[in-house]
């Protein structure tokens, strides 16, 4: 019986004259959401002891069960405060009275006073796994206490903080399910975890200097370096311009120290990172506040359980203070990535060499990040100058989570969504009548289980282009059905014939009666579901979707879209003008090729062809002979209404940017010298909108425009921002045309291109100025990283709708 019915029932019992204060009642509880390894049992216990309540509680794989007897009226506070006093890590989704015999483990009344018992074992479906978590501050004031018995205990936690998912084997969360099986607890710890009473109560990964793991330095061979404190002789190591691999909660990073220049080149070098920008972490707060602009939203984020990478606005101080950040950490960008220690190992670090330090994923290039101390040392041995370790395994690698806010946004929205984050459940706004798995896209690849009304999101996985990460998207899959217990009914995948998550989701396709069924998604469908899943909405929207490239119903490349629908269907209402790419995939690295596209189209062939800008966006003669000829014969050159790739178009004429080393590098680019410029030229109207069977955003008035600005000497910060107000302006109009043809108010931003949050607060500010309610990203990525929740959304919604259409 649902709680709420429940509790009507026994408010109308009382009306016809029960006695509240009478005989005892039995309330029997089922909780679901993240109510396991964070402290809920014995939160249970002290508030059914200090109400004086008899009975238990206990772990399952759906989450907890508990039942407790006492009057009508101690009841009735229990059922409140079991909500509102929960411990900070717990998170109820789902709180049921339940009368069915069958469901409890104990079938007669057990001896007064109020137990904890062992987990139960059943059939029934799996609950949710508990994220990993920063440590807490009472942990905290015990390591840096010379009196308490974990005084420098570097692996220090408890039930309200520590790891969780990336230590966790199997469900129901207990310690013979973790990596921790093999640590076996000296008498002191044992105590502690069987005291009710105290905050290790059933803490898994509880253990001490004396029983827990250990903290370990090892030479570039692997080799342990016999030292009294490996934490103090790996900042010494720091401090002479070394490079050190340093194990976290879910893998290692590659730590150098921030302010030198020459170390940190040394790091790019040895990493083959040319120009991707690096996340800093810094000792304290005061220090991120020194470095960066800070809002409330951003600190209170930097100081949350899941104590994020959070790019913030950099203040450029000078070397005088000591905190000054070198070119190399972030180059080209007006922000930095800045993160607070979240392990007690990152805290004890950062008190032995309090400066800012890079850290950074310990992989090359885009492999996954790497968790096992045997393949880091093989890996990374001629790469860093030692290894600071610890001996607990990690059972599953899980990447720092990345947040970016503006002033002008407001509430930070999520960029990468990983430890602290993953694999927390979100709902969706029409159940799926069966289990299904969504294979996400290639790039910034996540998966999405889904159990009904639930959507559980992996971490990030990477790029699927690369064999290992493709290898960890198959671990990952494996994992999370098994830990899940999900077993797929259907397959969503994207429709892109060569993604390999789409040829993932058709290997699985046996043909046998038990052959899953894949449901095709299309990209910029998914990517306006998942803004819909995170504001709960199922009705028609506007959805704004602009990225690099998306696979369309008509075979060509999207990315420029203005779309009209619900989560099952919608139409194409309008998109940018099409771009042709030569050389296809190589124009999105090869920035120039999308400026040369751009002048042809805009000023014809012969104008382009001889034009100075032609020079710029691509030097070599040759080159860029070769390249108009594939444009004049329409030779390998397919056209694309990608924003991502105008994007790259104006950073070329700009001269901002001729290559890009990472995704999005020429839209970073481009939106550092806008948000910093002094100049803000208006682009209203520049984009035409043509309106035929649909709307077209006309981008060549625009080309033709920065061509006469840039003769004209205006200043490169100034055109960036024309540029950004122009589209904005853009995709405003036909927003605003979409919406009133179409009887709607909501309109969705969403797609890589709205991590940009210049552009995303222009458009929003226009939208609203209008009176239409406008849904931005918070916690599901708007790029790629969120596609796999939208794909959720997309095939529940039509299995449902399936299921209800009646037979003809």
């Amino acid at each position: 019986m649902d709680l709420s019915a429940a509790l009507a029932k026994q408010t109308s019992d009382r009306a016809q004259g029960e006695d509240p204060c009478g005989t005892p009642e039995r309330l029997r509880l089922r909780i679901g959401g993240q109510v396991q390894g964070v402290g809920f049992r014995p939160f249970v216990h002290r508030l059914a002891t200090d109400l004086a309540l008899d009975g238990w509680v206990l772990n399952d794989v759906r989450g907890v069960l508990l039942e407790v007897r006492g009057t009508v009226l101690k009841l009735d506070r229990f059922r409140e405060r079991i909500v509102s006093d929960s411990p900070p890590l717990a998170r109820i989704d789902s709180l049921a009275i339940v009368e069915d015999d069958e469901e409890f483990p104990i079938s007669c009344a057990p001896p007064p006073g109020f137990r904890i018992l062992e987990s139960a074992t059943t059939s029934l479906p799996r609950g949710r796994v508990t994220v990993d978590s920063a440590v807490c501050v009472d942990c905290l004031a015990e390591m840096n206490d010379p009196l308490d018995r974990r005084f420098g205990y570097g692996l220090i936690n408890c039930t309200n903080c520590g790891p969780r998912y990336s230590l966790i084997r199997d469900l129901p969360y207990d310690r013979s399910h973790t990596t921790m099986a093999g640590f076996d607890m000296c008498p002191d710890c044992a105590a502690e975890y069987s005291d009710p009473t105290n905050r290790r109560f059933h803490a898994q990964p509880t253990g001490c200097v004396n029983c827990g793991p250990r903290i370990s330095l090892l030479d570039t061979n692997g080799d342990e370096v016999c030292v009294e404190n490996p934490t103090r002789s790996a900042a010494g190591l720091l401090r002479a311009g070394k490079i050190i691999a340093m194990k976290g909660l879910g893998g290692y990073h590659l730590v150098v120290v921030a302010t030198d220049s020459r170390a940190v080149r040394r790091l790019r070098e040895r990493k083959r990172r040319d120009r991707k920008p690096f996340a800093i972490i810094v000792t304290d707060l005061a220090m991120a506040q020194r470095l960066c602009r800070m809002s409330r939203s951003e600190v209170a984020l930097l100081q949350s359980p899941v104590s994020p990478v959070v790019i913030a606005t950099e203040r450029g101080l000078s070397s005088e203070t000591g905190e000054w950040i070198a070119p190399e950490v972030a180059p080209g960008q007006h922000t930095l990535g800045v993160m607070l220690p979240n392990t007690p190992m990152q805290h004890l670090l950062a008190r032995e060499i309090p400066m800012p330090l890079v850290m950074t994923s310990a992989n090359v290039s885009d492999d996954p990040l790497i968790k096992d101390d045997v393949e880091v040392v093989r890996e990374f041995g001629g790469v860093v100058d030692g290894f600071l370790i610890h001996d607990r395994p990690i059972e599953r690698s899980v990447d720092d989570s990345v947040f970016t806010t503006a002033v002008e946004i407001g509430e930070p929205l999520v960029v990468r969504r990983a430890r602290g984050l993953a694999p927390e459940p979100v709902v969706l706004p029409i159940p799926a009548p069966s289990e299904g798995l969504c294979c996400g896209a290639d790039l910034k690849n996540s998966i999405t289980l889904v159990r009904h009304e639930t959507a559980t999101l992996s971490q990030y996985v990477g790029d699927l282009t690369h064999s290992r990460a493709y290898d960890r998207f198959l671990s990952t899959i494996e994992d999370m059905e098994r830990l899940l217990d999900v077993k797929p009914e259907w397959l969503a995948v994207d429709l892109h014939p060569s993604y390999l998550s789409r040829r993932y989701g058709n290997s699985r396709r046996t043909g046998g009666e038990t052959s899953p069924r894949i449901i095709g998604v299309q990209h910029h469908h998914a990517h306006m579901a998942s803004l819909m899943v995170e504001h709960s909405v199922a009705d028609p929207i506007v959805g704004l979707v602009c990225d690099g490239v998306g696979y369309g119903f008509n075979g060509t490349a999207w990315g420029g879209e203005v779309l009209v629908g619900d989560l099952e269907t919608f139409t194409r209402y309008g998109h940018i003008r099409p771009l042709r790419l030569p050389g296809g995939d190589a124009a999105a690295k090869q920035v120039g090729r999308c400026a040369l596209s751009w002048l042809a189209d805009s000023l014809g062939f012969e104008a382009a062809l001889s034009h100075p800008l032609a020079s710029r966006a691509v030097s070599a003669g040759v080159e860029r002979t070769a390249i108009f000829a594939m444009l004049r014969s329409d030779l390998h050159c397919p056209s694309s209404t990608g924003m991502g790739r105008l994007f790259d178009a104006t950073a070329s004429l700009l001269g901002l940017c001729s290559f890009n080393h990472y995704e999005a590098m020429s839209g970073q680019m481009l939106e550092s010298i806008a948000s910093t410029s002094a100049e803000h030229p208006a682009g209203d109207g520049i984009i035409p909108l043509t309106i035929t069977d649909h709307v077209e955003l006309d981008t060549r008035p625009l080309a033709r425009t920065l061509v006469a600005e840039i003769e004209r000497g205006v200043t490169v910060g100034a055109l960036a921002w024309l540029f950004h107000d122009a589209v904005a302006d853009g995709l405003v109009r036909a927003a605003i045309e979409a919406a009133e043809k179409n009887g709607l108010d909501t309109v969705g931003l969403t797609g890589g291109v709205f991590c940009n949050l210049l552009l995303t607060a222009l458009v929003r500010d226009r939208l609203e100025r209008k009176k239409l309610k406008v849904l931005l990203h918070r916690r599901i990525p708007p790029n790629d990283g969120g596609i796999s929740i939208g794909q959720a959304a997309v095939a529940a919604a039509t299995l449902a709708a399936e299921k209800t259409k009646p037979c003809v």
